[in-house]
């Protein structure tokens, strides 16, 4: 699951997580698949599943309540 303390000193430019991220799939590391079920699929099951109320309110309602309900 992709984790990152954006707040964290190590994270100047939020705008470039998901990008340098996206270089595991560039470098062949993992598939596209990979890179959705890391990034989005995962999370919105952990917190999802404990909670399908997480995500109202967000960009990802939609699609996370969608993959919640298979």
């Amino acid at each position: 699951m992709l984790g990152t303390d954006l707040a964290h000193w190590d994270v100047p430019d939020f705008a470039e997580v998901v990008p340098e991220a996206w270089e595991m799939v560039e470098d062949e590391l993992i598939t596209e698949q990979d890179f959705r079920d890391f990034t989005f699929t995962n999370p919105v099951q952990c917190h999802g599943q404990m909670n399908p109320d997480f995500f109202k309110g967000t960009i990802v309602e939609d699609a996370a309540q969608k993959l919640l309900k298979g």
